[in-house]
């Protein structure tokens, strides 16, 4: 395992445990997919590109959106991610109008000034070089395209019942999964570096009672066991409070999410 590159690679291979936690975790109700989708202003006939499209589900989302004379496509570093995202398509009937790209590098597949719409969701705090990304969805947009970016910052998760020290250390352990586990606050200055203008970030906060996010505190845990952050007894005791807390209803999570938007002029 090559801790400098861990961020990209294990995404490249995903082992199924985890691909099912992923799957589970962006099958969302189409509410939330009308809210998450509303900064983009969608209309029948755009072009959108779903970057980092995982299983899909915002690429289906989106192609409800523009419709027959539109066009949606998708990218992922992830083999069986595209196979999925085919697969949630097809069920969706979006399969005509959703394409799915498996990619190696930071190119994307497409020409310049062809994509009217674009969208990076929790895909920025991964990527090798944040700036080479950002320019190369700026490329691939029309003038007056947009680009939207939703994603974490690490640094302000409240995960009951952990001690804020806890919650820290957790995602201190786990860092060497993300190239930037930060970026949430780096979005609106590398938006502007890469040429877009009309950059507006604001923070939204949702507050889980449920469980929901327990898979993504599964992959911390995990994260940090097998870095060498977290010992397998701290894992063990972490673990059980999270699924006592579950129980006894003292189980909340607050993940904020940093939404981004930019224009290409």
């Amino acid at each position: 395992m090559n801790l400098d590159s861990y961020f990209h690679d294990h995404w490249v291979t995903i082992e199924p445990e985890r691909f099912e936690r992923y799957d589970q975790l962006f099958r969302l109700p189409d509410q939330l997919f009308e809210t998450m989708l509303a900064p983009l202003g969608l209309a029948a006939g755009h072009v959108c590109l779903d970057v980092g499209c995982g299983p899909g589900y915002v690429a289906a989302a989106m192609a409800r959106r523009v419709g027959t004379d539109g066009r949606v496509h998708g990218i992922d570093v992830n083999a069986d991610f595209i196979e999925r995202s085919r697969v949630v398509a097809a069920e969706a009937s979006q399969h005509e109008i959703c394409t799915f790209h498996h990619v190696t590098d930071d190119r994307l597949p497409l020409p310049d000034d062809t994509v009217d719409r674009a969208i990076a969701k929790n895909v920025l705090e991964y990527v090798p070089d944040l700036g080479t990304t950002l320019t190369e969805i700026h490329r691939v947009l029309r003038p007056g395209g947009r680009l939207l970016a939703l994603d974490s910052d690490w640094g302000f998760v409240v995960v009951e019942p952990l001690a804020v020290d806890e919650v820290r250390d957790l995602f201190r352990a786990a860092a060497p999964a993300f190239r930037e586990p930060y970026v949430g606050r780096r979005l609106r200055g590398a938006f502007r570096a890469a040429g877009f203008t009309d950059v507006d970030v604001t923070v939204t906060a949702g507050v889980d009672v449920a469980g929901r996010t327990r898979g993504v505190l599964e992959n911390m845990l995990g994260y940090g066991l097998r870095f060498g952050g977290l010992t397998k007894d701290r894992v063990d005791d972490l673990r059980a409070r999270l699924d006592a807390a579950l129980e006894d209803g003292s189980f909340m999570v607050v993940l904020p999410q940093f939404v981004a938007t930019g224009t290409k002029v």
